[in-house]
């Protein structure tokens, strides 16, 4: 009876661990949250994975791993990512912001500024949106469109020198030279130091 009780404390502590150390998918999930963060992408995808195959419903999970998909320039897979977040939630814009901009890499201009327009429209203060479609006016040739979302995001957030580095060569290639090298120089004080090599050669 001693030895039997014996092995069946011990066949206890052994189980006790054993469901101890399982993950949940919060686990995964915040695993994969700090591994993204630290640009460890394909493990973050990973974690990702394998916390929406214990709780498939998981948004922010999934999300999450179609921004690594972008990262790690699988496009189609991170828009088939955001396509499942948008069946369930389809004014999430933060999920069409991103989907638009896995559209844009892939080349389909059209689709992404769809998913643009309706993220912004969702969200009007989303900077990350308009900078967005911005460049995607851009590549669209269409240049008044795209120095307006500029606008818009240098109204909300004019110490990032990227939005005037943007709208500065698209005011340069429009005709307006001297706004242009304007933007520029202020981007390159902000710290995008690119732009000045651009104002050696064109803004002189």
């Amino acid at each position: 009876m001693g030895n039997l009780n014996k092995w069946f404390l011990i066949s206890l502590l052994f189980l006790t661990v054993n469901i101890s150390a399982q993950k949940t998918a919060d686990d995964f999930y915040n695993s994969g949250t700090a591994r993204g963060l630290k640009e460890e992408y394909l493990s973050a995808v990973a974690d990702f994975s394998e916390a929406l195959a214990l709780q498939p419903d998981f948004e922010d999970a999934r999300y999450n791993r179609g921004i690594c998909y972008i990262k790690m320039k699988r496009y189609k897979e991170a828009v088939a990512d955001f396509n499942i977040i948008l069946k369930k939630l389809p004014e999430s814009a933060r999920t069409l912001n991103q989907r638009g901009l896995a559209k844009h890499l892939l080349g389909d201009y059209t689709g992404a500024l769809t998913d643009f327009n309706d993220a912004i429209a969702l969200n009007p203060k989303d900077v990350t949106a308009y900078g967005n479609r911005g460049q995607n006016h851009y590549l669209m040739n269409n240049y008044a469109e795209a120095i307006a979302d500029y606008d818009a995001a240098i109204a909300m957030e004019s110490s990032n020198g990227k939005y005037h580095f943007k709208r500065g060569v698209i005011l340069y290639l429009s005709g307006n030279r001297e706004a242009g090298c304007i933007d520029l120089q202020k981007s390159g004080e902000l710290g995008h130091l690119e732009a000045f090599d651009i104002l050696k050669f064109y803004c002189r």
